[in-house]
């Protein structure tokens, strides 16, 4: 910017500290505090297209200490000021630089040279600065609840009042650390929170009372709620009974396999796998699932159930499986039959012993022919016990061989 704009040099010694030496006007608006650094700024720069800044050679020099052309009168802001009111060569900046810009000219320039400035009264007023006027929470996992904080500034020269803050969603929350009087140039910080209670996408303001101009100030916040990452755990085919065909009392039934599966969107680990009932004692149990496993999303273990029951009659039990971090499975009703072993059958009756063939009857012997009537003459003189007493040379006696025959029979 240029205070002074350069005279041609016929006329640059009779204009040189024309702007400096005139006096004072009243000031005529407010204007804020003074910023030296934007004040450099506003001494280096062109301010209007055509016409030099006050850092040019020409006119005050890029170093204000030199004094060139007196800038050091330029410590006052009302000096300025008259300059651009009273002097031609300067008139292109009316309008251009408000009274908060003078002040910050005069901060730079008594910076530089070693005055006392002066400036135009501030006005004193709280402002409000937030870090940022929009936020997006993104995807949150329904019941949980995510936080971010916008930095609240107070950019003006007084304290700044902190009313209330309200949310126009209730699952949108605010809350803060702010004092209830916040000091110019001071901060605090506002927890703005989400905690979506269905699926899907939500969005509101945040509202901020406070003393300051624009009050209420307002934030933009979204977010989406996202189901939870959670565990299910179920019976393949969605058993939830088992029975075994009727079984010999002691004898052990053919084991029965059951798969269970995560269908969840996370791991979940067993932390029980049991038999429970009056009978459970006539049930076992085998397999891949058992306390302290893991199964990820899509894994199954397996459990084989046994049957082998201790007295006849219907026999019960049921399966159970717990876990700390999903849903159980339901409980598998377990029933089987114990039948009595068969008596054994009795032992056939003994065969009787086989009677011995009958002995033949003997032959009867055949009646002896009668003797033959004794020839005149021959001797009758027969003795007794079948004994006859002939000549010796008469036949042989036929009672002989009828005893012999007889005596056959009863030795063969």
């Amino acid at each position: 910017m240029s205070l002074s704009p350069c005279p041609p040099p016929t006329r640059r010694a009779r204009r040189a500290g024309a702007l400096m030496g005139l006096t004072a006007l009243a000031p005529v608006s407010a204007a804020w505090a003074q910023d030296a650094t934007h004040g450099q700024a506003l001494y280096q720069q062109v301010i209007v297209t055509g016409n030099q800044s006050c850092a040019a050679s020409a006119c005050h020099g890029s170093a204000p200490s030199r004094n060139q052309n007196k800038i050091a009168n330029g410590a006052s802001a009302y000096t300025i000021a008259n300059g651009i009111s009273g002097v031609s060569q300067m008139r292109f900046l009316q309008g251009r630089l408000t009274q908060s810009d003078l002040n910050d000219l005069a901060a730079y320039i008594a910076a530089q040279t070693g005055r006392t400035p002066t400036y135009y009264p501030v006005a004193t007023a709280p402002a409000v600065s937030l870090s940022s006027t929009s936020v997006g929470f993104g995807s949150v996992t329904l019941g949980l609840t995510a936080t971010q904080t916008v930095t609240l500034t107070n950019s003006g020269n007084a304290a700044l009042s902190v009313g209330t803050l309200s949310s126009s969603q209730s699952v949108f929350t605010a809350g803060s650390n702010c004092p209830a009087s916040l000091a110019a140039g001071a901060n605090c910080a506002i927890s703005l929170n989400f905690t979506p209670a269905l699926a899907g996408s939500y969005s509101g303001t945040v509202a901020l009372q406070t003393n300051a101009s624009n009050s209420p100030h307002t934030i933009t916040v979204s977010g989406t709620g996202a189901p939870a990452a959670l565990a299910q755990l179920g019976w393949q085919g969605g058993l939830s009974t088992l029975s075994f065909a009727d079984t010999t009392v002691g004898q052990a039934a053919a084991g029965q396999t059951l798969t269970l599966v995560n269908t969840g969107n996370a791991s979940a680990t067993l932390t029980a796998v049991l038999l429970a009932g009056t009978q459970a004692a006539d049930f076992t149990l085998a397999g891949s699932c058992a306390s302290g496993v893991s199964l990820a999303p899509g894994a199954t273990c397996t459990v084989t159930v046994g049957f082998q029951p201790s007295a006849s009659g219907a026999r019960t039990a049921s399966l159970q499986l717990t876990t700390s971090d999903a849903t159980n499975p339901p409980n598998v009703s377990l029933t089987g039959t114990g039948v009595a072993s068969p008596s054994p059958a009795p032992a056939p009756a003994p065969s009787p012993a086989p009677s011995p063939a009958p002995t033949p009857a003997p032959t009867p012997a055949p009646a002896p022919a009668p003797s033959p009537a004794p020839a005149p003459g021959t001797d009758t003189n027969a003795g007794g016990g079948g004994c006859s007493i002939g000549r010796p040379d008469t036949p042989l006696d036929p009672v002989w061989p009828a005893l012999l025959a007889l005596s056959a029979g009863v030795l063969y």
